[in-house]
């Protein structure tokens, strides 16, 4: 009998420009959502999130005992499964906080006379096998002390974890590394009934870019399905995606598009710019489509000559967009100061807080097939900023000056496939990525390169138009028509932008009061409203 798999994980991802949700009110949420319809959202699992955030100890207990109020049991049922903390981005004690919490929520779910429990904790971050094995000996280290102290059950795999791989060099090595992981867990006494592991299309879209980031996690999917067929381990892959293109474009109208695209994934993620600014009907409606699409269908399976023109592709599209993102950087950091804080997170540049990593080009070079495409990434310069914000906010930012970051690097990618391959390479590309007029469609309703310009230095400025003219040209996106239907958007967008502009540039001479910034931010929220996510 196969395990329960969720279709939907709700998470607390700070990506609503309608709600500031509280950790007081997690609860709740959570609750409310994984309740069934019509009363609760009908999904199916919750992402109690302790990474880079101000989780209490004892919400995942709340969470998993009030279910059970509902009469819904935790594992079987639903899926309570928290993201614990990284210990190399954190700290290990971090880690084994979040880690007793769901060693004593399944005491405590004994003790009510639940058969439920916390079968699952996602650990983001992960580079090595042995960092993965590392957690499996924490996990039995707690569950040792919890037996000690309350007679709980010994068992070391009572609790299997799920690698979170969200940078594109490693979801190219995504395969080796769990057949690593199979290697040395097994070398370590750990059982693995089965794997789930998650695929994170937010940061590396905002390291690598958007089409980088999609080819890797179909390359991902393709390999960690084959190495699991190969190894005899069912492997159900979690596709982690916001509502926007740019981090994943889990939406309604695009579930039957993200389906096709991503064919092998088993459960896609709800995050509340979902829930919040498209509405609860449109997440109850994402949780019955997920359920409908999801379920049975046959993974990617690439050949090695077709894996070959994929890493070709990231490669092509790579070069462009780090060419620009070290120029918009500056911008962008100052920019993302004003994104409002939606959940209670950990400050980025706090003694406890960390920035995102920037993009790695050697070790992507090692992964790409042409040589020449190799040779000429390596030699990219990286990005010496220790101060990355978080994908949401440069999502956000971006749009705010009404320049979708879709559309960065995309542009000359594609008019340099068509120079190296013709006409017959822009069709590869699509029959590999077949949904990216649609995500690029989309995107263009909030472009406005004239505003986005004003923010830009020349040189910039210049490679964005160069964007812009090549999407049209290639995909035959029409920008203008796509914006009519949006004009109250963009009349908002070019309103705020003066004094945008300002308070980014921190200019002394502004005299801004306190009440500017809250403006600022409400039209940056309405923003956010009218596309349906902050970021």
């Amino acid at each position: 009998m196969e395990s329960f798999i969720p279709a939907t994980m709700m998470t607390q991802h700070p990506d609503s420009a309608s709600r500031y949700v509280s950790v007081r009110d997690e609860p709740r949420e959570a609750i409310d959502a994984l309740t069934p319809q019509p009363i609760g959202l009908g999904l199916e699992e919750v992402m109690v999130d302790y990474e880079g955030k101000l989780t209490p100890y004892h919400q995942t207990a709340e969470i998993a005992l009030g279910l059970v109020e509902r009469g819904l049991v935790p594992g079987r049922d639903v899926m309570v499964t928290p993201r614990i903390s990284s210990a190399t981005k954190e700290t290990v004690f971090h880690q084994l906080m979040a880690l007793m919490s769901v060693i004593e929520s399944n005491y405590q779910l004994a003790e009510s006379g639940s058969e439920g429990a916390i079968r699952e904790v996602i650990v983001p971050m992960v580079e090595t096998a042995s960092e993965l094995v590392d957690v499996r000996r924490r996990i039995q280290d707690v569950i040792e002390l919890g037996h000690k102290e309350f007679g709980g059950s010994l068992d070391p795999d009572a609790v299997q974890v799920i690698p979170l791989i969200e940078e594109v060099p490693e979801l190219l090595t995504a395969g080796r590394f769990l057949a690593e992981y199979l290697d040395h867990a097994e070398g370590s006494g750990y059982a693995i009934p089965y794997l789930r592991l998650m695929f994170g299309r937010s940061d590396s879209a905002m390291v690598y870019g958007m089409v980088p980031s999609v080819l890797s996690v179909k390359i991902a999917i393709s390999d960690c399905c084959r190495m699991g067929r190969e190894r005899g381990i069912e492997v159900y892959p979690v596709f982690g995606g916001g509502a926007l293109p740019f981090r994943g474009h889990v939406s309604l109208e695009n579930m039957d598009r993200l389906a096709a695209d991503y064919p092998g994934i088993r459960t896609v993620t709800v995050q509340s710019g979902l829930r919040y600014d498209c509405g609860s009907e449109a997440a109850r409606q994402v949780a019955i489509k997920a359920a409908e699409l999801l379920h049975g269908v046959p993974p990617l399976d690439y050949s090695a000559a077709e894996r070959d023109e994929l890493t070709t592709l990231i490669g092509v599209f790579t070069r462009h967009y780090i060419d620009s993102f070290n120029l918009l950087l500056p911008t962008v950091i100052g920019l993302s100061e004003l994104m409002p804080r939606q959940r209670d997170r950990l400050a980025r540049k706090s003694a406890v807080g960390y920035a995102r990593a920037a993009a790695q080009p050697d070790k992507l070079a090692r992964e790409i097939a042409d040589p020449e495409i190799a040779a000429a990434i390596a030699a990219i310069e990286p990005a010496r900023a220790n101060n990355l914000p978080r994908a949401i906010s440069f999502t956000g930012a971006l749009y705010s000056i009404g320049l979708p970051p879709e559309f960065v690097g995309t542009g000359r990618g594609l008019s340099e496939v068509v120079k190296l391959y013709g006409q017959d390479g822009l069709s590869r590309l699509l029959k590999f990525y077949p949904g990216l007029r649609t995500d690029l469609t989309r995107a263009a309703k909030f472009a406005n390169l004239e505003t986005a310009a004003s923010h830009l230095p020349a040189s910039l400025a210049g490679q964005i138009r160069e964007d812009f003219a090549a999407v049209a040209e290639h995909l035959d996106i029409d920008f203008d028509s796509a914006a009519t239907d949006e004009r109250r958007y963009h009349v908002l967008l070019e309103t705020v932008q003066p004094m945008l502009r300002q308070m980014a540039a921190d200019d002394e001479d502004w005299g801004g009061e306190a009440a500017d910034h809250d403006l600022v931010t409400e039209w940056i929220c309405r923003l956010g409203r009218l596309r349906g996510s902050l970021g």
